[in-house]
């Protein structure tokens, strides 16, 4: 491959094609400016990209159910969200015991409709787990999601040097599932991929591992119970963790 910087006409011909596309009208549809009003209310043109979000995954799906040992891999032209995969999957589970997110960031319709979901008990808990820059590069969700946490709504929120993009959904003590994606919860214009898994071991490591991210060096505590208080109630004490789920902790000291 070109090394684009020894050829110089080659490098200025590239940046005017990025210049061109980041002025397009596609991306002019989906530029995003910072938002400077307080968090009430989801649009009536949200809730339609969200619903057509579920769409494309049923059309995708043709309304096959996800099932144990089983992955299911997507990809999809930016039009649907993280969040859309979980409204998918409440279609065969009309309610969750809990969701864990991580993700660098979460928009404000988003966060809404997550609210929307534990005040119903649609969702039975949420964590979050953003990047450490969302409450000051998004400052107007960082206000709401603190607002939704000091009312009880969210359980716990961290920030850390976060860019992995999971959700762990806990239906119950036989279904757990997890969702791999490389879309943030909002919707953006880039071609995405995500993959689905109905696998309690791989919701277990994942639920392991990115908690162990979360000691006081690494990531800012905003929630009530620690990593360890979590740990023990869900999974026992540190004896009962498998090697492989110790190491993977131990790493992160």
């Amino acid at each position: 491959m070109k090394d684009l910087s020894l050829f110089p006409d080659e490098k200025a011909k590239k940046q005017k094609e990025r210049s061109a596309l980041s002025s397009s009208p596609l991306q002019a549809k989906f530029k995003k400016t910072r938002r400077k009003t307080a968090l009430t209310t989801i649009s009536t043109e949200d809730e339609m990209r969200r619903a057509n979000g579920v769409w494309e995954l049923n059309q995708l799906m043709k309304d096959d159910k996800p099932t144990a040992g089983r992955s299911i891999h997507i990809l999809t032209g930016g039009n649907v969200d993280l969040l859309a995969h979980l409204m998918w999957v409440m279609q065969f589970w009309p309610k969750v015991r809990r969701v864990f997110l991580s993700a660098w960031a979460i928009s404000a319709v988003d966060i809404l409709m997550c609210k929307r979901w534990l005040e119903a008990g649609t969702i039975g808990t949420l964590e979050l787990l953003l990047g450490d820059i969302f409450p000051s590069k998004y400052k107007r969700e960082w206000e709401k999601l603190m607002e939704m946490y000091d009312a009880g709504v969210i359980t716990n929120i961290y920030n850390s040097a976060i860019h992995s993009k999971v959700m762990l959904i806990d239906v119950d003590d036989n279904t757990k599932i997890v969702i791999e994606s490389s879309a943030n919860c909002n919707m953006n214009p880039r071609i995405e991929q995500s993959c689905v898994t109905v696998s309690p071991e791989l919701f277990r490591f994942y639920d392991v591992y990115l908690h162990g991210v979360l000691d006081e060096e690494e990531a800012q505590y905003v929630g009530r119970k620690t990593h360890e208080m979590l740990m023990e109630k869900r999974y026992g004490t540190e004896a009962d963790l498998t090697n492989d789920e110790r190491a993977a902790i131990e790493r992160q000291d």
